[in-house]
């Protein structure tokens, strides 16, 4: 997949943003309430989705079904649907924005109502690991609010100084991942911070990297590129 590709596929899918309005309360049923988005997106194509909920002034992270539910019916139209993990409040009537951060699977038909409760599941389990390897840390404590992860919130380069202590990255190449991702189309900085923490993490782990002078992050001629595009390509397939 070329570069130009990349972009063209993450810009459009990023932001999905709208009120919250009543629905049919299947997801409370199932055990997970969500809130319907009052939207319209036709370039996201219908699946499971982890993202970042922008809510009240917080960030929180969430699971977002999109699609026709097709378990429930064959003529539903099409819905956007997040469950903000560890929140409970009732906010209909209020505007929350959800910028998309990876893709859990496409959208399926299940034999069962009950089969359907098993794979919501094990979609909000996946989703919480991913979040987790990807740098956003969450506690039942702080109910998932994003506050916890501070080195994500730092001045830029407090931010570079975290990464540089934490992978042995230096400036040139930190400055260069982090225009790679926001040239791709990654413009709001948690997004792309979370992005670059990842990569870094499967730029170390993929060297085998042992001992603190080995932990230093290099890369040959149009090395740093190649990894990029893989981890990208890898990241959007739900590997990382």
């Amino acid at each position: 997949m070329n570069r130009g590709a990349l972009k063209a596929k993450t810009s459009k899918k990023l932001i999905i943003k709208g009120q919250v309005v009543p629905g049919r309360q299947q997801g409370r049923h199932l055990g997970f309430p969500t809130a319907n988005i009052d939207t319209q997106h036709e370039e996201l194509k219908n699946g499971v989705y982890g993202v970042l909920v922008h809510l009240r002034g917080l960030e929180h992270l969430g699971v977002m079904n999109v699609g026709v539910k097709p378990t429930f019916g064959s003529k539903l139209s099409k819905t956007f649907e997040v469950h903000i993990l560890d929140f409970n409040d009732v906010i209909y009537g209020e505007t929350v924005q959800c910028d998309v951060i990876f893709r859990v699977r496409g959208e399926k038909k299940f034999p069962s109502i009950e089969f359907l409760k098993h794979q919501i599941k094990a979609d909000t389990l996946q989703a919480k690991q991913r979040f987790q390897h990807m740098g956003y840390v969450s506690s039942e404590a702080t109910a998932s609010k994003l506050g916890q992860a501070r080195y994500l919130n730092l001045p830029d380069l407090q931010f570079f100084n975290w990464c540089h202590s934490q992978f042995r990255v230096n400036k040139g190449i930190y400055n260069t991942i982090d225009q790679w991702f926001y040239d791709e189309g990654i413009e709001n900085i948690h997004p792309r911070r979370v992005h670059v923490i990842a990569f870094l993490q499967f730029a170390q782990e993929g060297n085998g990297r042992k001992t603190e002078k080995e932990r230093v992050l290099r890369f040959g001629a149009g090395g740093l590129t190649n990894q990029l595009r893989e981890f990208m390509n890898g990241y959007e397939k739900g590997e990382w």
